[in-house]
């Protein structure tokens, strides 16, 4: 199927997408108008673009992990800069996953009981990844219980180990569904699947990735070494078991130059269809903390990542987390990049509009068997050495992918691991897993904010400065649950206790 035309596929899925999704999972409200039942391959492809284009918990990680911060164009962005976050404070965390979350239930249902294990398994594994985003953002929440509509309308909260535990159990069954063999009535998903388009085999590699991320999010936690030791073996020895080179998660249903069909990334942050600025154009930019790291590593990846002061020249520019003076508005700093954003003299003729959506980069991959390795907890036919210079490398790859100019990096990324510099060149690193983390915050940016954040809470890398606005001498390590909850679920929610960003933090957050 030509992908152009998944859009209409997507558009005829939005039937139904909308009757089963709404502001909350207890929203209980039927529309009779509204279409009732979709195939599961309808409703696949549009709940992985909607996967893939959800930004607000990528957005608000980025800021929290010393990559981003609101230009001084824009005012605002008080309660991200204070840390003083309420009830009220970015509630789509929380609403949207779970929203997303009751499409791949209907998806799995449907696949069951139709014999499409494939499909199934696909929805099974996205599962996981949903849960994962809202635990590792508020802990203990609905699980065992959501989901079900009328029949529990007020869901207990699980324990957010448990609910762990339960995820990683989740993708080993969607990795079962996944081998099975593709036959007339378990057929390939093929354009429905956005992301490998029908792959299985890549989808048990994502699976085995995510499945590594939770097990290396575990590895302080002194009761789960049993599990984790259990898993890592289960991966074998073969590093191809994980997403590898090129084999980046990313989502393409055809983006066009038309409104609300463009890459989500590019519409949202930069420019609209009829190429002038979108309107959060000049509110969001680089920090001076990422920028300054990119220079004192003399990093060449800052050339793809952002655009120097003015569009032209070598001066690099960001913004303090915290300031929005003058100083700092947007035509005085760096701008996302060539690899993201066109220049305004230049977006006539990008082709950025319709570049892939990135899920998780294929660097991710690697760097996690690289922290896996040093930490010894997995035995790989690579070593954690290779494997992190091949995270750079997979970060240099796709950012170059990602421009209009496409240029060769190999010389480039060749000079930046040889060189001497700690953090960089392997040697040269006496804390290697400061460097692994260093390395994959550089590669996540842009791509998966949340993620950054979430290893900065585990790990302590890199050293992100406080904003300069603070009203704590600590960077928040969760969210607080929404005012909804608190409306709606009262009883269950309160069971959690009191509540504070700064102390309360998520299990494995031991660090």
């Amino acid at each position: 199927m030509n992908k152009k035309l998944i859009y209409s596929i997507l558009s005829v899925a939005l039937t139904f997408v909308i009757a089963s999704c709404s502001d909350s999972y207890l929203d209980i409200n039927n529309n009779p108008n509204q279409a009732v039942s979709a195939t599961p391959e309808t409703v696949l492809a549009n709940a992985l673009n909607v996967t893939a284009g959800r930004t607000v918990h990528h957005e608000i990680g980025a800021f929290w992990a010393g990559q981003w911060s609101p230009s001084g164009s824009v005012s605002g962005f008080t309660s991200e800069k204070t840390y003083d976050i309420q009830t009220t404070f970015r509630t789509g965390i929380w609403t949207s996953p779970y929203n997303n979350l009751t499409d791949y239930k209907y998806v799995e249902q449907q696949a069951v009981a139709q014999g499409k294990l494939s499909i199934a398994g696909m929805a099974r594994v996205m599962k996981a990844f949903n849960y994962q985003i809202l635990v590792d953002a508020y802990g203990n929440l609905p699980y065992s219980d959501a989901l079900k509509g009328t029949t529990s309308i007020r869901p207990k909260y699980d324990d957010a180990k448990v609910v762990y535990d339960s995820l990683i159990r989740d993708i080993n069954i969607g990795i079962q569904y996944l081998n099975q063999p593709i036959t007339s009535v378990n057929a390939s998903a093929g354009s429905s699947d956005l992301f490998f388009g029908g792959s299985n085999a890549k989808w048990i590699k994502f699976a085995n990735t995510l499945k590594l991320r939770m097990l290396l999010r575990l590895s302080g936690v002194a009761d789960q070494q049993a599990l984790i030791a259990a898993e890592m073996a289960s991966f074998g020895t073969d590093h191809e078991a994980f997403l590898s080179t090129g084999e980046n998660v990313k989502a393409n249903p055809g983006y066009l130059k038309t409104s609300g069909k463009e890459n989500q990334w590019y519409e949202f942050y930069g420019y609209t269809s009829a190429d002038t600025r979108a309107g959060n154009h000049d509110f969001y930019a680089w920090s001076n903390y990422f920028l300054k790291t990119l220079q004192d590593l003399n990093d060449p990846r800052i050339s793809l990542l952002a655009y120097p002061v003015g569009g032209s020249g070598s001066t690099y520019l960001g913004v303090p987390f915290g300031d929005g003076n003058d100083t700092y508005l947007y035509s005085k700093i760096s701008g996302f990049g060539p690899s993201f954003l066109p220049l305004d003299n230049t977006v006539k003729g990008s082709s950025l509009f319709k570049r892939d959506q990135i899920v998780m980069p294929s660097a991710e991959s690697f760097f996690l068997q690289a922290e896996a390795v040093q930490r010894g907890l997995l035995v790989s036919d690579f070593t954690a050495k290779t494997l992190y210079e091949m995270g750079i490398k997979e970060s240099f790859d796709l950012l170059a992918s990602q421009s209009d100019a496409k240029p060769n990096m190999i010389a480039e990324y060749n000079a930046y691991i040889n060189s001497s510099t700690n953090d960089v060149n392997w040697s040269a690193s006496p804390n290697k897993i400061e460097a692994i983390i260093v390395q994959k915050w550089i590669a996540l940016a842009n791509y998966e904010g949340f993620e950054a954040w979430n290893e900065y809470k585990r790990t302590g890398f890199p050293a992100v400065p406080l904003s300069t606005r603070a009203i704590s001498t600590k960077i928040p390590v969760r969210l607080l649950y929404p005012q909804s909850e608190y409306n709606n679920n009262a009883e269950n929610v309160g069971q959690q206790g009191s509540i504070n960003q700064f102390d309360s933090r998520i299990f494995w957050d031991v660090n």
